[in-house]
């Protein structure tokens, strides 16, 4: 009987030190290289039809009229929604663009005031524009107006930019290059250009401007395509 009592206690308090030293493991999920949707080349229309503007403080679609995105000879055109009210433009639906160069025609104005403009990918459009954590979406340039702000390039009103987004080959890394008066494979003057790495391979088509002092702040998006090299 004592041996049994003995044997008792020495499996309880084996069990006691087992269970104590259990480790609590936080999985942290990262973005991974998937393809959810297939890459091909694609010129988009600049026709409203095809494009959605989210406000990017309610995270609401807003619908299309002369105050929030119309089409014009330009392309498309959108406005800030109030002051410190941003807009995000971004394509209708999710795109792939493995392997595959991204174009942007563009340009802004500020109405008189301060304002941010990025040009970005877009992985979910129902979270804020941030890139923290990196699921939400991933920023291709940040440009802005006055002057610069968290390493911003200053642009100025009405000019048109243009942005090509390049893979480099055997890495998840985008060299992007924008230029005045044309691409910079097409002779355009490079400005700005940066390396920046997206993991996933698809999502939308974003621009937005925000951090708006001025209500009257807009964009026009004259061309976006994605084509092969």
């Amino acid at each position: 009987m004592k041996n049994f009592q003995f044997l008792f206690v020495l499996l309880f308090a084996l069990n006691f030190i087992t269970t104590s030293c259990k480790k609590t493991v936080t999985v942290v999920k990262t973005v991974t290289d998937t393809v959810a949707v297939s890459s091909k080349d694609t010129t988009f229309a600049m026709d409203v039809s095809g494009w959605d503007l989210y406000s990017h403080n309610t995270l609401s679609l807003v619908s299309s009229n002369a105050t929030t995105y119309f089409n014009t000879s330009e392309g498309i055109k959108f406005f800030a929604q109030g002051i410190r009210k941003g807009a995000r433009l971004q394509t209708k639906s999710e795109v792939g663009f493995k392997n595959k160069t991204i174009y942007y025609k563009w340009k802004a104005n500020n109405g008189g005031q301060f304002v941010a403009f990025v040009l970005q990918l877009k992985y979910d459009p129902t979270t804020y524009d941030a890139t923290v954590p990196p699921i939400q979406g991933a920023d291709f340039s940040n440009f802005s107006f006055l002057n610069p702000v968290n390493g911003s390039f200053v642009i100025q009103n009405d000019v048109w930019y243009y942005t090509r987004i390049k893979p480099v080959s055997g890495t998840d890394n985008f060299i992007v290059t924008t230029c005045i008066n044309n691409y910079d494979n097409k002779g355009g003057t490079p400005i700005l250009t940066s390396l920046v790495p997206v993991y996933t391979k698809s999502g939308y088509i974003s621009l937005r401007l925000g951090d708006n002092f001025s209500a009257t702040a807009y964009a026009v998006l004259g061309e976006c395509k994605i084509a092969g090299e």
